[in-house]
């Protein structure tokens, strides 16, 4: 489950979302203190700016997970381990993806951590591509299934062998409206980044830290698919709405957020539509 299912087990309904039309623009780094809610220009939003989410349906049985979305089912193979902690005894054994008349087998019983649960799928806007968001034992894996080849990219692996350390978890991704990219959140407990994967050219963006972001767990392209808006926690238990630009590559906070506020921006996530 994402972590900020965990912050708020109650959904509240979907109000009036409320974004700026101005940022705040100084050389020291972003804080909550220098982020007033007199700093910004608030504008009524509907959610209609951001791209939708198709939703995959999921249903759990004795030893299989299966989530179904349009004409991709994923269906997900568990096994019970003995003596193993209680929270790591059903594992994932392996995992079969069909669409249409292709079907791609993944084997997970044989990497380094068990998969415990599959959070979400996600199929990239062109179809092409499907985003498989899976529980381990430690932390949150993001694995990206190409559709037509069966080619599977492990975006934890992808970033380790960049270099990048301390890639305990994702924690929330979403693709991109107009193209195959996708935005992701990674991290560990204490700290986490953004970054933009281009699936065609195999390339990672990084986004600029507006400051030192404890977690990210809301992201949401605007439909242009230029503008991408995230919210983040720093310092504890407080949040800010960002924004990046892809033509300026600057990220710029726009607001506070308050817990009831997140509940509503929450709604527009993957996780809330299942």
């Amino acid at each position: 489950m994402n972590n900020a299912a965990i912050w708020f087990s109650t959904v509240l309904l979907l109000g009036g979302l409320t974004t700026t039309s101005s940022f705040i623009v100084g050389t020291r780094p972003a804080t909550p203190e220098r982020i007033s809610q007199r700093s910004v220009d608030a504008t009524s939003v509907t959610p209609s700016i951001y791209s939708s989410v198709t939703p995959f349906k999921k249903n759990n049985s004795t030893n299989k997970i299966i989530l179904k979305g349009g004409n991709i089912t994923l269906t997900a193979t568990t096994v019970r381990l003995e003596g193993m902690p209680t929270f790591e005894q059903n594992v994932i054994q392996s995992i079969v993806v069909t669409k249409e008349s292709q079907k791609y087998t993944i084997e997970t019983s044989d990497l380094e951590d068990n998969w415990l649960d599959i959070t979400s799928v996600v199929a990239s806007n062109s179809n092409t591509w499907l985003a498989i968001h899976a529980e381990r034992s430690s932390g949150n894996t993001l694995m990206l299934l190409n559709l037509q080849t069966g080619e599977v990219t492990e975006l934890n692996d992808r970033l380790k062998k960049a270099g990048k350390k301390n890639i305990e978890t994702i924690a929330d991704y979403n693709w991109a409206p107009n193209e195959d990219q996708i935005a992701f959140s990674y991290g560990d407990p204490s700290k986490s980044s953004i970054a933009i994967y281009n699936v065609q050219k195999e390339s990672v963006v990084y986004l600029p830290r507006a400051t030192n972001y404890i977690s990210i767990n809301l992201i949401l392209w605007q439909k242009n698919g230029k503008i991408l808006d995230y919210i983040s926690e720093y310092p504890s238990d407080q949040m800010i709405l960002y924004r990046y630009s892809i033509e300026s590559n600057k990220v710029k906070p726009v607001k506070k957020i308050s817990r009831n506020e997140f509940a509503e921006w929450f709604k527009l996530d993957k996780y809330s539509i299942q």
